[in-house]
């Protein structure tokens, strides 16, 4: 018996990875409201098939009076439905029993009740392989089957299955195993078997199995009829034809760094390893995202995560050009070149670091040239915004001149120079205080300009004498 067979789980307890889909149908079980028809679907490997038949054991335990929310899974009717011996339980491969002949005898056994258990459990594998036919045939049964039948529908393809059927089922969605969680089941089995292997070599199996706890099973299955004593990583890496995480480190660590001579001697001694070519390109993209993924996350500073995004670009589109390529490495080197010499993100930041420098100090070379000396007015101006702001107004509309040693404060009108009078004292306090060498300081007022006077007097215009 296969390891794969062996330790599939028996029940609920036994269930690992599908913690949600686990407690909605325990939960149905205790309040026996149990579905018509349920469908499982998820990627393979993941516990679909398993998880119909635990329900199909706990409808029809024959260790409970009713139906239990958790089988015993070793009385004679638990053991039949694991082992598909069970009168009840019909397990369909939908892809060989696809068209409307094999639903219409469906449709017949189920007008007859069950023969041994409480319920008809009807289990329809890759469900989604049926015909349109078929699946049309199925809908009246579905909406009112008798209360002893149940249909269990399992596929990795819900996208297939018409949506007049869909809506007739609820629907459970089974996610890809985490690898913690492989790696426990495994070390499980690996403790019962009595089988020696490293530590490595399991995180390897359990990494190449993506998710599906099935083909990791299956893989130490083999990989422990292929090894005598103990299985080794690099014995992991030889059967399954996986690379070394530090070959694909040396070899992203050259590409990033442009060194394309490097890079292509890195790359073609992974393909002497009987790699293929697709293979090699799918664990690279893997590789890849996770270190794009450490990157994001600050596990990583040896890269940046813009030119990791670059790559990803890249990469995937050398896996879709070369899938199909007549001369798939040819087009391999092609991208790997393209990716050495692809412009790194930094690089562009330094140009406009540099630009920005360089414009700055032309701006403040252009402010130096352009800026005006600081008169006596913008100094006494600034002195009393601070201190005696009145004064500051009366100053700003005045004229002033430095000539002999005298200070000339020239307003326009006689109100401000009588203004400027009465702090005349705190204006000499505050040439002082700023060092500034005077004789004398005069207060005047603008002379008329003579040009006004005789327009005045030809045109006989009154002039308004200040009160």
């Amino acid at each position: 018996m296969s390891l794969a067979v062996k330790y599939r789980p028996k029940n609920f307890d036994d269930h690992i990875g599908q913690e949600h889909i686990v407690k909605a149908l325990r939960k149905a079980l205790r309040e026996k409201r149990i579905a018509p028809a349920y469908l499982f679907s998820g990627p393979r490997g993941v516990g679909k098939t398993t998880t119909a038949r635990i329900l199909a054991k706990a409808l029809n335990c024959d260790s409970y009076k009713d139906i239990t929310d958790n089988p015993c899974g070793i009385c004679n009717s638990c053991r039949d439905i694991e082992n598909s011996r069970h009168i009840d339980v019909i397990e369909i491969d939908g892809a060989s029993n696809r068209g409307i002949d094999e639903v219409r005898q469906i449709r017949e056994n189920i007008k007859f009740l069950p023969s041994r258990g409480r319920y008809k459990v009807y289990i329809i594998d890759e469900v989604h392989m049926l015909t349109i036919e078929a699946f049309n045939a199925l809908l009246k049964t579905l909406e009112e089957p008798p209360n002893y039948i149940l249909f269990i529908f399992a596929t990795t393809d819900p996208q297939k299955i018409p949506p007049t059927v869909l809506s007739r089922l609820q629907r459970y969605d089974f996610k890809p195993i985490s690898t913690f969680e492989i790696i426990q089941r495994l070390n499980k089995i690996i403790q019962l078997e009595n089988i020696k292997i490293e530590e490595k070599a399991i995180e390897e199996i359990a990494r190449r199995a993506e998710g599906s706890l099935r083909d990791a099973i299956v893989l130490l299955d083999q990989m422990n009829m292929f090894c005598e004593e103990k299985i080794t990583y690099n014995d992991v890496l030889n059967i399954l034809g996986a690379i070394q995480r530090e070959l694909l480190e040396e070899l992203l660590k050259e590409i990033y760094a442009g060194n394309l001579k490097k890079a292509l001697t890195i790359l073609n001694i992974i393909l002497e390893k009987n790699v293929s070519i697709l293979d090699f390109v799918r664990e690279f993209n893997e590789f890849l995202f996770e270190v794009f993924k450490e990157v994001v996350e600050g596990k990583r500073r040896n890269y940046s995560k813009e030119d990791l995004m670059i790559f990803l670009n890249i990469a995937l589109e050398m896996e879709s050009s070369i899938r199909y390529s007549i001369t798939p490495k040819v087009w391999l080197e092609f991208f790997i070149s393209k990716m050495c010499y692809v412009p790194r993100t930094i690089q562009i930041m330094e140009i406009l670091e540099n630009y920005n420098i360089i414009y700055e100090k032309q701006e403040k070379k252009k402010q130096e040239e352009t800026k005006q000396p600081i008169t006596l007015k913008d100094k006494l101006i600034d002195y009393f915004d601070q201190n005696q702001p009145i004064i500051s107004g009366i100053i700003s509309d005045a004229e002033i001149k430095e000539e002999d040693g005298k200070i000339k404060f020239i307003f326009s009108n006689k109100y401000l120079l009588e203004e400027v009078n009465k702090y005349l004292e705190n204006i000499k306090n505050a040439l002082n205080k700023l060092n500034y060498q005077y004789k004398e300081i005069e207060i005047l007022t603008k002379e008329e300009n003579p040009l006004k006077q005789k327009l005045i007097s030809e045109l006989n215009l009154i002039k308004v004498k200040d009160e």
